[in-house]
This record gives C-alpha cells, structure tokens and sequence, in this order.
C-alpha cells in the first residue's frame, strides 16, 4: 500500500498543501495529512478491484509501475477534491488518471503483467473455457447436404 511519504515525494509541496490544507495553515497539518491519508487509501482500494481479478492480494511486494500508478490515481483524487480546470495543467492529472486505468484494465485481462516474485503468480484467467481450432463445418461446406 501507498503512504504519506510515497506522496510527498510524487508532488511538490506547495501543490499537495494547495490540494489538502483547507485550514490555510501554510504547512502540513493531521487534518490535511488525513485527506491525504483517504486520497491513498481511495486510490489503493481501485488498485485492488482490478488486481484482485487475476492476483491473490495482497500482493508479496509493490513494483515500481504499479506504484506510479496508483500514485496517479491518488493525485487525481485528490485534484478533484479541488476540481479540475480545463485548458490548464490539471489536464495532465485526468489523463495520467485515464491511463493507469487503462493500465490496469490491462493487468486484469492479462494484456500486462507485473513483475512480482514467484509467490505472486497470477492465478489463471477467470471466465469461460476458450476454445481454439479450426471450424470443420461451415454453410458452404455442408451446402449439398
């Protein structure tokens, strides 16, 4: 899981105190690390429902990709606590948010994988059976029948 620290060092600090100090005290406080807090906790818990579609949680070790993901997730949540403006920078979060949810979409359908140790093998795809060959019988092929 995230924490306060992995935070602090994906944004500047005058942008997350924009984000979570609406007591305008100018520095960090426990009420804006605790909207900060549930922003990861939110943000965490979206991880999890794709994840837990094709690996058994929790996961033996955090990679890297799926940090910065999560990462983007827990930004976007917390730009919308504000709001995001259109045709400014805060574009740049709705777009890194859409894309570490495609991401992950793609995890859980077994397009991308994560590169966790051998305790963390993706269980087998869930759904129905596939079915691969060639077809024996067609229209034409059944035509004078």
């Amino acid at each position: 899981m995230l924490n306060l620290e992995d935070l602090r060092q994906a944004l500047p600090l005058d942008v997350l105190l924009y984000l979570v100090d609406e007591e305008g005290a100018g520095v960090l406080t426990p009420q804006g690390e605790a909207r900060a807090r549930a922003a990861l906790a939110e943000a965490w818990g979206e991880v999890e429902s794709y994840l837990a579609q094709r690996y058994a949680l929790p996961l033996p070790s955090l990679p890297e990709a799926l940090k910065a993901r999560a990462l983007d997730i827990a930004v976007y949540r917390l730009f919308l606590r504000r709001g995001i403006r259109p045709g400014t920078a805060d574009e740049a979060v709705l777009s890194r948010y859409r894309d570490a949810v495609a991401w992950l979409r793609d995890v859980a359908l077994g397009k991308a994988a994560l590169p966790l140790p051998p305790a963390g093998q993706p269980l087998p795809p869930r759904g129905g059976a596939r079915i691969r060959g060639r077809r024996t019988f067609s229209r034409e092929s059944l035509e004078d029948f």
